[in-house]
Order: structure tokens, then C-alpha cells, then sequence
């Protein structure tokens, strides 16, 4: 049987830790606001903002007004309590950023793999540009409170392992988190690549202030991230948001996954390439699309505006399934900006029914696509996910 002593102890300890993952996830805020939204005294409050405070976990920040009384302080994360990391692959590519637990990036670091390296390889790579990373930064590894890891594929998040849809990825019917384990001491959040680019862009970018976004990133796949009332949707098991495997076609060719037709073969890189290299010539990379693009190439605007209408059309039936007020649109696809975008969302108006039509607006992602913005992703959500653990309970002793 439990003490009253001991009820009382863990009841202060999860008002501690629901004080922290306010304050991890909103920022600053007032000790009154805090009260009110845990429903609990501002004695209680200030108790546990004071012991936070002697622990150097939180800070209090000056009043704005010389005439606000003191005690009515605004209160914040310490953002050198400790440091999160968000590491990201794509085909050819790691990414990795650190940040402080005011989600302020501290430090970044992009390689580039060989497209035939094996996973053990690129976490080998990882594992080396991480650490060395941490020794320019001068950041301990006992202030490390997570890590975010992107890859591609979907993610089963019972047991982190990666499904095996696309066959030859690296990363297909690996449990991702064990192959990290091997070589790193820390605690890992494993997450779909395109999702962590979404979560960066809810974080810092187009979509920073909007509750109910989809993301949608067409690069070499296409892959989605939604949010719903603020929070990250995952599915049943973590393996939501392929959109890219979605078929627009039954009768179109085979799709690696199996399937026909998928939105992929008609919207990636790879497919926006073959288009335009007899226009462009065989050697065309996507650099040479941009710059063809932006100079008026009636080829380029063309080919765009015939996939902007199909992609604004298939995204029209998402929008009456998942009722969006914002889809931002990402990857190097968007980069071609309103050639794309217009037609997408002309024909995603259209297509739309009524209701849905008259408030979902479409927006350019304002973060460049590919790694790096994967890796910040990943840094923040680390400090999301480690505000729902134990390792709440340790900052300040890390």
C-alpha cells in the first residue's frame, strides 16, 4: 500500500514533469497561465518552478514592464539543460543538426553516402559526423536527451522496424533503433524521413501556424505528414502518410511497391526528368530544371502544369478525406514554385468539394527540402517525444 507520502511524492513529481513539457513544447509561460492550464494552486506552482530553478532547468525571464511585480515572471526552458540531435538519410545523403531544448539549432553537419551503402555503413558514417559534431560543440554526451532519426519507408512504431515495400532500400525490415544502439549511448525516436521534413515546417515554416496541416514533399518519392489539432497523425502503428503508393492509375505501369500507377511514377523527380530531358538534353539535372523554369522554357511550364493538374486533382480527394486548412507543399518538385503550384492549386479548387474548397488555402514549404531539414526535424521532434519519458525526471542531473 502507498504512503500519503509517497502519493503526495509522485503527485508532485507529474505536475513536475507536466510544468516541463509545457514549457518544452509552448515556451515561455506566465506561473499563472501554468496553474491555470494544470488546474493546480499557484503555491504548487511556484514550489515547483522553484525547485526547477535551483536544479538550473528553467529560467525566469525579466518582465517586459518595469511595473510588473515580481513573481509574475514569464518562465522558460533553460535551453542548455541539455541538447537534442535529429539525424536524417536520404538516398545519397546524412544530415545532422543538434539543438539546445529551446529548439535553437547549435550545430549542423551534412555528408554525403555512396546510393549503394548498406545501413550499418551510413550509421557507421552518422555515428562518426555525430561525434565529432559534439566534440566542436563541446556538448557531453550525458546532456544528449534523444534523438529524432529519419529514413525512408514506412516505420512500425511497436517495434522501429522499417517495412519491406520497396525492395533493395537499405533500410527495408530493419529495426532501426537496435542498428543505432550498436553504436551510439543514446535514446532514439525513430520517424519516416518526409515526416520529420513535415514536422520542421510545422516548427519553423510555412505551416507554424496552422493546427490542422498536411505536408506533402515530391522529390524523388513522395511522402506526407499530417497534423491534426497540432499533434503528428501516425496511424494505427506508425505506418501512415505513403501517399506516394496511392495509385492514379490501375492500369499504369508497376510501381516497385507493387502496386500500379502510383502518384509517385507521375510526380517524382525521376519521372519530371525523363519528361524534359529530350528539351533539356539527356545530361539535365534538376538544377537545369529550376534555371529552365525560372527563365520561361515553354517545355519546363508545359510539363509542370500537366503534373501541378494531376497532383491538384488527386490532392483534391485527400483534402475531402482529411480536411486540411493548409496543405503545404515541399521537395524539390515545389521549388519550381508557381508553374507547379498554380495549376496544383487551381485544379485542387476545383476538383474539391465546396465546404472543403472554400477554406483550405496551399502554400510553398519555406524550408529548403532534402537532409538537413529532415535532421532539424528530427532535433525537434526528439524534445517533443523525450517530454513523454522518464528522462524529464533527470534534466538538470544529465
Amino acid at each position: 500500500m502507498e504512503t500519503s507520502g509517497g502519493a503526495l511524492k509522485g503527485l508532485r513529481a507529474t505536475n513536475t514533469r507536466q510544468v516541463l513539457e509545457l514549457l518544452l513544447n509552448e515556451g515561455p509561460v506566465h506561473r499563472a497561465e501554468l496553474a491555470r492550464r494544470m488546474k493546480t494552486s499557484r503555491t504548487t506552482i511556484t514550489n515547483i518552478i522553484n525547485e526547477l530553478l535551483e536544479r538550473n532547468v528553467v529560467l525566469n525571464l525579466k518582465p517586459e514592464h518595469k511595473t510588473i511585480r515580481r513573481g509574475h515572471e514569464l518562465v522558460s526552458i533553460n535551453p542548455a539543460a541539455g541538447f537534442s540531435l535529429g539525424i536524417d538519410f536520404t538516398l545519397d545523403k546524412v544530415a545532422i543538426s543538434a539543438s539546445d531544448l529551446a529548439g535553437s539549432t547549435v550545430g549542423e553537419a551534412i555528408l554525403t553516402v555512396d546510393t549503394a551503402a548498406t545501413a550499418e555503413s551510413r550509421v557507421v558514417a552518422a555515428a562518426s559526423a555525430l561525434r565529432g559534431l559534439l566534440d566542436e560543440k563541446a556538448i557531453e554526451d550525458s546532456k544528449i536527451v534523444g534523438v529524432g532519426v529519419g529514413v525512408p519507408g514506412q516505420i512500425d512504431r511497436r517495434t522501429d522496424m522499417v517495412g519491406g515495400s520497396l525492395p533493395g532500400q537499405p533500410w527495408s525490415m530493419l529495426d532501426v533503433r537496435s542498428v543505432f544502439a550498436r553504436h551510439l549511448p543514446f535514446q532514439f525516436f525513430v520517424e519516416n524521413n518526409s515526416r520529420l521534413e513535415g514536422f520542421a515546417e510545422k516548427q519553423w515554416g510555412a505551416g507554424q501556424h496552422s493546427d490542422n496541416m498536411l505536408y506533402v514533399s515530391f522529390s524523388s518519392g513522395v511522402g506526407m505528414a499530417l497534423f491534426s489539432e497540432g499533434e503528428l497523425y501516425r496511424g494505427s502503428i506508425g505506418a501512415a502518410g505513403e501517399i506516394g503508393h496511392m495509385s492514379t492509375d490501375i492500369n499504369g505501369a508497376t510501381c516497385p511497391c507493387g502496386n500500379r500507377g502510383c502518384l509517385v511514377l507521375r510526380t517524382g523527380t525521376a519521372h519530371v526528368l525523363a519528361l524534359l530531358r529530350p528539351a533539356l538534353g539527356e545530361a539535365a539535372a534538376w538544377d537545369d530544371v529550376l534555371r529552365e523554369t525560372a527563365n520561361g522554357n515553354p517545355e519546363c511550364l508545359t510539363v509542370l502544369a500537366e503534373i501541378g493538374d494531376l497532383t491538384g486533382r488527386f490532392l483534391a480527394g485527400i483534402s475531402n478525406l482529411l480536411d486540411p486548412e493548409l496543405m503545404v507543399i515541399g521537395g524539390e518538385l515545389a521549388q519550381t514554385g508557381e508553374p507547379f503550384l498554380g495549376p496544383l492549386t487551381a485544379a485542387l479548387k476545383s476538383h474539391s468539394l465546396p465546404l472543403t474548397s472554400s477554406h483550405v488555402s496551399v502554400a510553398q514549404a519555406a524550408l529548403p527540402p532534402g537532409a538537413a531539414t529532415g535532421a532539424r526535424g528530427g532535433a525537434a521532434l526528439a524534445i517533443k517525444e523525450m517530454a513523454k519519458t522518464s528522462t524529464m525526471d533527470n534534466l538538470g542531473s544529465l
